[in-house]
């Protein structure tokens, strides 16, 4: 009898050892899971059809740290009239759900908009993004003029090479505009990012004729080639 007690006494210490164990495992609510969910995007978006046939303008979803799209889909909005779409979510690796432009590869080129995963409303992640310019000379000024040309060819008294950049200003600054030496043809010509300036200016063509070198000034390849596709889709009167 004492010898059936005891391997009684042993038996139920091992199961509720176990029933803990399996409890720990199934106990964790710290990540956030996004698969089988939607993001749903609002917004007025203007410049649509300034981009070329490399590029979408999608809402995206991102891994943390990610540069290409886990999904995407590509909108189809009219210009200037409010517009609401939404996305299903296929994988828990996304973090961020982002209003962007994506080349073929879906390599994120410019982000627009964006809202962090953690701000899931039950079944859905929203993205009241408003009235956006999401046109393509929008998104070089922004990524590459403002955020890094403009701290030399700004506003000041003498900008660099005579050349400003700001917002406003910079196409008119660059499209036909005769370069400050008269050898250096245009600063962009229409159609024809090889015979620009900007276009020798940012691969660091000695050609150039500048006396600062540009090569590593933009470092993303993806912006690079944003300019180069903007100068040769480029269409003026």
């Amino acid at each position: 009898m004492f010898k059936n007690s005891t391997i009684f006494a042993t038996l139920l210490a091992l199961l509720t050892l176990t029933a803990c164990d399996e409890g720990d495992i199934i106990d964790s609510d710290d990540a956030v899971t996004t698969e089988g969910k939607i993001a749903t995007l609002s917004a007025t978006l203007t410049g649509l059809d300034s981009w070329s046939s490399q590029y979408s303008i999608v809402l995206a979803g991102f891994a943390e740290g990610g540069t290409y799209a886990v999904v995407q889909k590509k909108l189809q909005a009219t210009d200037g009239e409010p517009f609401a779409t939404d996305l299903s979510l296929t994988s828990d690796d996304i973090a961020t759900i982002e209003l962007c432009a994506t080349n073929r590869l879906r390599e994120r080129v410019v982000t627009f908009a964006s809202v962090p995963v953690s701000q899931l409303e039950g079944d859905t992640i929203r993205l009241e993004a408003g009235s956006v310019d999401v046109g393509m000379y929008k998104a070089i000024q922004d990524l590459v003029f403002t955020g890094t040309c403009a701290r030399c060819h700004g506003l000041g008294a003498t900008p660099a090479g005579s050349l400003t950049l700001v917002e406003g200003q910079s196409y008119d600054q660059l499209v036909n505009h005769p370069a400050r030496l008269p050898e250096n043809g245009l600063r962009v010509v229409p159609g024809n990012a090889d015979e620009s300036l900007l276009h020798k200016v940012i691969h660091g063509d000695p050609d150039a004729g500048v006396r600062f070198d540009h090569a590593n000034m933009i470092k993303e390849t993806t912006s690079i080639a944003l300019i180069d596709n903007w100068i040769n889709g480029l269409i003026t009167e």
